[in-house]
């Protein structure tokens, strides 16, 4: 096991949002797709408005990744306590990843 210090939530972000970028750049290069289960909540907010940014945006194969949620509210996915939501206003509005890579959980169902 590896455990990093890092100096605080900003550092926490971006350390994250790289080894994210590299973790894609591998598995893409390996399988041609990269897969991820994204938590929901306030805690991860800061690791996705990073990959939004543009220096991190423009580093990752978007086409190739696929996002699945690992929890989600019984909400719809404009209800502000949806996971989805929180991913989307903080992510996918500033990513061009395809509609198809996008897999969220029904939780209005």
């Amino acid at each position: 096991m590896n455990l990093h210090v890092v100096s605080g939530p900003a550092a926490l972000a971006e350390t994250a949002a790289d080894w994210f970028a590299r973790w894609v750049a591998e598995a893409v290069a390996a399988r041609g797709r990269f897969a991820v289960a994204l938590s929901g909540g306030s805690t991860p907010r800061a690791l996705y408005a990073r990959l939004a940014s543009p220096e991190y945006s423009a580093r990752i194969a978007w086409e190739s990744v696929h996002l699945f949620w690992s929890d989600e509210r019984c909400v719809p996915p404009d209800h502000p306590d949806s996971n989805y939501r929180m991913v989307a206003e903080s992510l996918l509005e500033s990513v061009p990843i395809p509609a198809g890579n996008i897999h969220r959980i029904r939780g209005e169902l």
